[in-house]
């Protein structure tokens, strides 16, 4: 598969790889930014997003619709938590071997996977725009649900850029009611309008808005932004 994404995902991969490397035990057990999640249970989710990620693109290469979690969300959970309270180099050998699976099976994947189809817990989707652009999305901000070092400001803003105007699809809907939102990036002047009622004016680096979008700020600077329901 020839793709730009390839590239990128590779980078955001290595830079997760060194955090994670750093872990010590009772480092990968303690809090991640997820509610009820260790550490260790964030890295055994991006290993099993790349295990996911791997078996459609395999499947999509021998003209199969392939299943990303066998046994859908209640399989995907269960994995996640049995994550929890591993050891630190337990972990990271599992998602540096993922990874790089991963990795080998997109390179030598023909183009036409970019348009096959996979099954995933939200439903049927294309792997390349939906699971190979999420894979990025997955390594990025759950590199920051970490919780060690790595923080929204240190997102690359092209991507944040390219995914806020993904997350305008879905914020309407996550908004109260009544209650729509004037987003302005103060280090670009880029500007989103999402939901309907009395607008918030809520401005700040672009980065900040796109934590608060997927949940992981409350506030934007010093201001408190309106709740959210989950980001995907």
């Amino acid at each position: 598969m020839n793709n730009p994404y390839l590239d990128r995902i590779d980078e955001a991969t290595a830079k997760l790889l060194v955090s994670v490397a750093r872990l010590d035990d009772v480092a990968a057990t303690g809090p991640s930014r997820l509610p009820g999640w260790d550490r260790a249970m964030v890295v055994t989710h991006v290993a099993a997003n790349a295990n996911g990620l791997q078996r459609a693109v395999e499947a999509a290469g021998r003209g199969q619709v392939g299943e990303f979690y066998p046994g859908g969300r209640p399989a995907r959970n269960a994995e996640i938590d049995a994550g929890r309270g591993r050891p630190a180099r337990e972990v990271e050998r599992r998602l540096r071997l993922a990874c790089d699976e991963l990795s080998a099976a997109l390179a030598s994947a023909p183009d036409q996977v970019w348009d096959a189809t996979a099954v995933h817990p939200s439903g049927e989707v294309r792997i390349g725009p939906g699971l190979v652009v999420g894979r990025l999305r997955e390594v990025e901000v759950h590199h920051v649900d970490l919780d060690y070092g790595y923080e929204p400001q240190d997102w690359p803003l092209g991507w944040v850029l390219e995914e806020m105007d993904r997350a305008m699809i879905d914020l309407p809907s996550r908004l109260p009611p009544d209650v729509a939102v004037v987003l302005t990036g103060d280090d670009g002047g880029q500007r989103w309008v999402a939901g309907s009622g009395d607008a918030v004016e809520i401005v700040g680096t672009t980065n900040d808005l796109f934590a608060w979008v997927t949940g992981r700020a409350a506030a934007v600077g010093e201001q408190e932004c309106p709740p959210l329901t989950p980001w995907r």
